[in-house]
């Protein structure tokens, strides 16, 4: 005849099913997250914010920023103004000075 678990081995058992339950199920959350950024990474990859028409990149002093052809946007990557700003001493330079 098979031996019974006491209450104290089955509540042992239970809550170790239930945390790994839990794992899995954050595991799968997290990989899910992983898919979803990668699949929004690639849909707006080089598309512009403001109409969703194609980003070029174009040389701006040194430095290589995004500009949409379509609604005139220029887009910075980061670090990007700050290259500007270093580079340019001028009135544009003064002007981004106001940002730091």
């Amino acid at each position: 005849m098979p031996v019974k678990p006491s209450n104290g081995e089955q509540e042992y058992f239970l809550h170790k099913e239930i945390d790994r339950r839990r794992t899995e199920a954050k595991e799968r959350q997290t990989a899910l997250r992983i898919e979803d950024r990668e699949r929004a990474r690639t849909l707006h990859h080089m598309k512009c914010p403001k109409c969703g028409m194609q980003l070029e990149e174009i040389a701006l002093g040194g430095v290589r920023v995004d500009k949409c052809f379509s609604c005139e946007g220029l887009w910075l990557d980061k670090g990007e103004l700050e290259l500007i700003r270093q580079e340019d001493t001028g009135f544009m330079g003064r002007v981004l000075e106001i940002f730091y």
